[in-house]
């Protein structure tokens, strides 16, 4: 049948443009401002969570750097697995194919949690697994029936999210509210378990930007891919700079310390120590729409990374298959439902947001080494081949690295079996893809594949 095979399905159709870059990275990521970011005041406190953000930032203002240069040049759907898979090798493209792929499936398990534990709190007599089961099968659906909805339905849920961070920021600045912004808070929990919580409180840094990177997963569905990229994935970057300053801001001098550390949605629980019902009800939609939007474009982003797999044989290409009337990768949108529900039957929010931070880590280790490949094999200046050209690299993806592998250590602290699992099972499944793909691996045809000349290193050198 026409749609059994990639080779006579259709392809994915470019449609997209700049805010839809924009839309997909900030609506995965805003969630982080929402909740899950205060386990750093937990184990740090409030000047831990601070450091947290500060260097969290730094990487991810550092990665998207990275994915803007890579997303820019390659324009693939597979995003930091075609990176890898063109400047690394096949098993370095199947770890990061699987470290995005779990990544994003377990935010978007994250997200519906958090929406069913929203919807309970209104309702109580509302079970939290029934109505996270939904949202993720609706996500799906709409996923399901095209990538332009589904995008454009994250700008509108990703806007709103946005502007009510924005206006409580402004309204506790202007001093409207019944209970006034407290620096007493900061300084009762600036530092509870010393130096060492401080460094602890790395591990759940990453949550205020994680999936950021996914905004160059969409690059082979854009219009014009090496000017939607770039400027969709940095503009997100400093929205997201933005908001998680405001947030820290307002959750620290609203919430105690003690409250604020173990909170399921902060910027609620903010909202509510305000005393205005506008704002109460302003940040609980807010939450409710940033965890939709995130969740959505988990499908999205998870999806194009299962696709890409598929596509190149280290899955079966069966769910390679685009849709020939939505031109979506409907099988793999359809099989992001069983997994992301099985890490919601966990019911342990902190758990799932460590196995989603594990992959992002191991992803970020490789797409900066990525781009160091990339521009050892590339070096020449070329519009065809570096339309996007960072600044002083190859030294900041070298930070990079080392950023997260820093990060990536600290989860030592209170979640070691994670830390252990996760890199068993990337280190086997490395093995495993590296010696599966051999047999299958050929020196890619640069002029026919991307239109580009030869590399002056092979990628083996």
């Amino acid at each position: 049948m026409a749609e059994e095979t990639s080779s006579e399905s259709p392809t994915l159709v470019k449609t997209l443009r700049p805010y839809h870059v924009w839309a997909l990275g900030v609506g995965i990521v805003l969630v982080g401002e929402y909740m899950g970011w205060n386990f750093t005041v937990a184990k740090g406190g409030i000047l831990g969570s601070l450091f947290a953000l500060l260097v969290a930032g730094t990487m991810y203002v550092m990665v998207a750097l990275c994915a803007s240069e890579l997303g820019a040049a390659t324009k693939l759907a597979g995003g930091p697995y075609d990176w890898a898979r063109l400047f690394i090798g096949p098993g370095a493209a199947a770890i990061v194919g699987l470290a995005v792929y779990m990544e994003y499936i377990a935010l978007e398990a994250a997200d519906s949690i958090v929406v069913a534990s929203i919807a309970q709190s209104i309702f109580p007599e509302i079970q939290v697994l029934p109505v996270t089961l939904l949202v993720i099968s609706i996500l799906t659906f709409i996923n399901y029936r095209g990538v332009v909805a589904a995008l454009t339905l994250n700008f509108a849920l990703t806007m709103t999210a946005f502007i009510a961070i924005i206006v409580f920021f402004f309204f506790n600045l202007l001093g409207i509210g019944s209970i006034p912004w407290n620096p007493a808070e900061l300084i009762s929990g600036a530092m509870p378990n010393g130096i060492v919580g401080i460094f602890a409180a790395l591990q759940f840094g990453p949550w205020f930007y994680l999936g950021i990177e996914g905004a160059a997963m969409c690059a082979e569905e854009c219009k014009h891919p090496s000017r939607a990229v770039p400027l969709g994935q940095q503009a997100g970057m400093i929205t997201l700079l933005i908001a998680a300053g405001m947030t820290l801001y307002l959750c620290a001098g609203l919430i105690p310390a003690s409250v604020l550390g173990v909170s399921v949605y902060p910027l609620y629980e903010a909202a509510t120590s305000s005393g205005m019902y506008f704002l109460v009800v302003f940040l609980a939609i807010g939450t409710l729409f940033t965890c939709l939007a995130s969740a959505n474009g988990c499908v999205c982003d998870s999806s194009r990374s299962w696709f890409a797999l598929s596509r190149d044989h280290f899955l079966t290409p069966w769910f390679s298959a685009v849709h020939p009337r939505y031109y979506t990768p409907y099988r793999a949108v359809i099989f992001t439902m069983p997994i992301a529900i099985a890490f919601a039957f966990s019911g342990f929010l902190d758990q799932v947001i460590t196995f989603s931070i594990t992959s992002g880590m191991v992803a970020y280790v490789l797409i900066p080494f990525a781009l160091i490949r990339f521009r050892k094999m590339f070096p020449q200046h070329s519009s065809k081949v570096r339309p996007f050209i960072g600044p002083m690299q190859p030294w900041i993806a070298y930070f990079t690295i080392f950023l997260a592998v820093v990060i990536l250590s600290t989860l030592n602290w209170g979640y070691r079996y994670n830390l252990i699992f996760g890199l068993v099972f990337y280190i086997v499944a490395y093995f495993y893809f590296n010696w599966r793909y051999k047999s299958i691996e050929s020196e890619h045809d640069w002029e026919r594949d991307m239109g580009w000349p030869q590399p002056v290193m092979h990628r083996s050198e």
